[in-house]
């Protein structure tokens, strides 16, 4: 009898012992960029669905559940996702890629995609030391595997002759300043659809002062705003994705998200 006990200390051991750390951020294209990196060491989840905003997401209780069961945190900023931080036990480690206020849309550019698989890699190189050279390896092919569309992008871009855009939302600010893009005007700064007719009227006159090719928006987005601009500067309407989908061939991975957004931008320009 006192064999099969200690024996069944052993497994329930066993078992707790490999069990896998489990991660929870905000957003698909950061839980796909943390999955590259930890790979089966550890479990990820992400809470806002990819037809929801981000900035005005509310959990339901399921998913509030999800966070509140895991050991490990990471997010894009305190003002980003922050206040997932709620919702997570005592003990769970909290980490942001930001650390101060800024445009948080950092993964939809390629030196912010790069700077949260360093970031992914050194939190868990800090956390699980003994698969430090694990994490190195997968890092490193991780980001030489978006380093590599990036080249590719950067020299189709670098050969167009015109590359003035208006942005609706600066989601893509950090990427036109990497393709050197030139942005006539943002419509829309914030989160709310707040603006002046001072502004728009600035942003088109500027547009048919220096010219303007195309005007990036969300899939989907429906504003007469965009259907005056298309039609008084003559320029195409680029739908783009933020966020991307775990269902679509196209955008199912945090890399094939990039490359379906520099394709549509770069199509748009070159015609």
């Amino acid at each position: 009898m006192k064999k099969v006990f200690i024996y069944l200390l052993v497994i329930l051991f066993a078992i707790n012992g490999f069990a896998k750390t489990k991660v929870v951020t905000s957003i698909f294209p950061l839980a796909d960029i943390i999955s590259n990196v930890v790979k089966d060491k550890a479990e990820v989840n992400y809470v806002i669905p990819v037809n929801a905003n981000p900035h005005t997401f509310e959990p339901t209780p399921e998913q509030a559940k999800i966070i509140a069961q895991a050991d490990v945190f990471i997010g894009v900023s305190k003002q980003f996702d922050g206040w997932m931080e709620k919702f997570l036990k005592k003990d769970a480690k909290k980490y942001y890629i930001l650390k101060k206020p800024q445009n948080p849309h950092i993964w939809l550019s390629f030196r912010g995609g790069s700077k949260i698989i360093s970031t992914v890699g050194y939190i868990f190189m800090k956390i699980d030391p003994k698969n430090k050279k694990f994490y190195i390896s997968t890092t490193r092919r991780y980001s030489r595997e978006l380093q590599e569309i990036f080249k590719v992008y950067f020299d189709k871009f670098s050969k167009l002759k015109s590359k003035n855009i208006i942005q609706y939302h600066p989601a893509w600010e950090y990427l036109a300043l990497e393709f050197k893009l030139k942005t006539i005007g943002v419509i829309y700064t914030g989160e709310s659809k707040r603006t002046s007719i001072q502004h728009l009227t600035n942003i088109l006159n500027r547009g048919k002062k220096e010219g303007c090719d195309a005007l990036l928006c969300r899939i989907g987005t429906k504003d007469k705003v965009i259907d005056i601009y298309e039609k008084e500067l003559k320029l195409k309407r680029v739908e783009l994705d933020p966020i991307g989908d775990p269902k679509s061939k196209e955008r199912n991975t945090y890399l094939n998200l990039m490359i379906f957004n520099c394709e549509k931008i770069y199509k748009a320009l070159s015609q």
